[in-house]
């Protein structure tokens, strides 16, 4: 691939109530499907050839929004999947810091040594995500968008930039936000991360925290 666009899905409610989502299959509220569908229209003319997505609804709503603009076909890649988190899946913020201090803080410190109960570390994540990549990489030189989650975004640019996971908290990825990442003969190189300006006049923008 020469171009690498990777697309966090938009707004769900339980971004706006801080509820870990994980697994879990949560849609987008109206204002998530307004920012998908302006992403789809920023990313019209971009000349994407694949369109990727985690099978999680949040995510392939927000996928259909850019096919819908950009005639390519969906494509249900499992490996993009949200990290699982575990006995956190439907828990507030609040409540995981009460009940969970311990773990909380260590997600905070040090995320890449975290392990919830029934969940997945960031290594796991990483594995899963990097055999993907690896896979696409094999292709030729069209440009792909990844439609996925936030922990997934972090993970694949770490990867790609050759980032150790302990920088996770070192970037942020807001809700229907774009990044780019070109390759050249030897690496991928960071074009620009985190980019909402699509969003600015329309669909609700917020100084979304990183969660």
């Amino acid at each position: 691939m020469k171009r690498l666009y990777i697309l966090r899905h938009g707004e769900t409610q339980w971004n706006k109530e801080e509820v870990f989502r994980g697994t879990k299959d949560i849609p987008l509220n109206n204002n998530g499907l307004r920012q998908a569908e302006m992403a789809g229209v920023y990313l019209k003319d971009k000349g994407i050839g694949r369109i990727l997505s985690s099978p999680l609804k949040r995510a392939l709503q927000t996928a259909q929004a850019v096919s819908k603009e950009t005639g390519v076909n969906v494509e249900i890649i499992d490996e993009f999947t949200d990290i699982n988190f575990g006995i956190w899946e439907g828990l507030t913020v609040e409540e995981v810091k009460k009940n969970y201090t311990t773990d909380f803080d260590l997600w905070r410190s040090s995320p890449e040594k975290l392990c919830v109960e029934g969940g997945e570390t960031l290594d796991m994540v990483r594995n899963r995500v990097s055999k993907a990549i690896k896979i696409l990489n094999t292709g030729g030189n069209e440009s792909i968008l990844i439609v996925t989650h936030r922990v997934i975004c972090k993970v694949i640019v770490l990867y790609l930039l050759n980032i150790g996971n302990e920088h996770f908290w070192d970037m942020k990825f807001d809700p229907a936000s774009i990044t780019l990442l070109e390759r050249d003969e030897t690496r991928f190189v960071l074009k620009f991360s985190n980019d909402t300006c699509h969003l600015r006049r329309k669909a609700g923008s917020y100084d979304y925290k990183d969660f």
